[in-house]
This record gives structure tokens, C-alpha cells and sequence, in this order.
């Protein structure tokens, strides 16, 4: 298994974030690039990132819309200038 799906609470994640920045701050060796807890907080931060992106996108909507922005349309063309071609 190489992925783990969680929630958290987005105070939680900043605070943590928070107090890293203030451990790289002061010089500790704790808030080294190369810490698991700064691996972490980075790669949560790198998933929030890609999760927004792909809300902003709205593929989702999209394909959830295209019926109705193309197929009716036409239907209703179809319907109405049916006489004219008969």
C-alpha cells in the first residue's frame, strides 16, 4: 500500500506548519529539510495544492453538463424546423 487517505482540519495543518517555520526560524535542527516532519507537512501541503487544482478545473461539471448544452439544443432545432425539411 503506498497511499494512506486522511482528514484533517486545516487548523491543525497550519499550526503544525506554523511551528515548523518557527523551528527553521530559530536554527533547529529539528526543522532540518531532510526531517520526516517537514517531509510530511510538504507533501500535505503538495496534495492540498493539487486538490484545489483540480477543483478549479470543474471537469466534474463539465461532463455532468455537456447533455444538456448540446443534445437539447439540438433536439429542440430538430423539432422545430422538422416541418421545413419535410
Amino acid at each position: 500500500m503506498s497511499k494512506i487517505t486522511v482528514e484533517l482540519n486545516k487548523k491543525t495543518i497550519q499550526t503544525a506548519y506554523g511551528e515548523l517555520k518557527l523551528l527553521r526560524m530559530i536554527g533547529s535542527a529539528y526543522a532540518q529539510g531532510d526531517s520526516p516532519m517537514t517531509k510530511l507537512l510538504n507533501e500535505i501541503k503538495r496534495e492540498v495544492k493539487k486538490q484545489k487544482k483540480q477543483d478549479k478545473l470543474g471537469w466534474k461539471d463539465f461532463w455532468e453538463f455537456w447533455p444538456l448544452s448540446i443534445v437539447v439544443p439540438l433536439m429542440l432545432l430538430s423539432i422545430i424546423f422538422a416541418p421545413l425539411f419535410q
